[in-house]
């Protein structure tokens, strides 16, 4: 089972913040920037204009095949657990036509998450022992 966790979204200087799960991805890398790929549906919701977003250049699969990405803008991203939060992450969103919210490795590291057991789902923030188990995954039909 990859890991899940819940995360909040929100677009600087905007009302609306969402709640949602967002699976962890240690192989999405696209340079040194936190980046989190939203759902068509999450990225209205944020107030996002996909028809207007400007195409990436030059991103590719994991086996090279050439992947369709729009840069939707900056957000802010929380992981956020009953007894635990992160700190507020600025991360650029992105948009793939994929129905689930998704982070990158960078994304991953400032949050702090720790993935311990990821065949079994389980993590942990950043300097502590407690194994906490995935989220719900949440998928938002494209």
């Amino acid at each position: 089972m990859p890991i899940w966790i819940r995360a909040r979204i929100r677009r600087p200087n905007y009302e609306r913040e969402i709640e949602t799960s967002a699976k962890v991805n240690t192989g999405f890398t696209i340079g040194p920037s936190p980046i989190i790929r939203l759902p068509r549906i999450l990225a209205k919701e944020l107030g996002f204009d996909i028809e207007k977003a400007e195409p990436l250049q030059g991103i590719t699969d994991a086996a090279g095949r050439p992947l369709p990405m729009l840069r939707l803008g900056v957000v802010e991203v929380m992981a956020v657990e009953p007894d635990r939060q992160s700190q507020w992450i600025r991360a650029i969103a992105v948009y793939t036509g994929a129905s689930s919210v998704l982070l990158n490795d960078y994304l991953t590291e400032a949050l702090e998450i720790e993935p311990t057991m990821p065949g079994s789902g389980f993590w942990r923030f950043r300097g502590e022992t407690r194994l906490r188990r995935s989220a719900k995954p949440e998928y938002h039909g494209e």
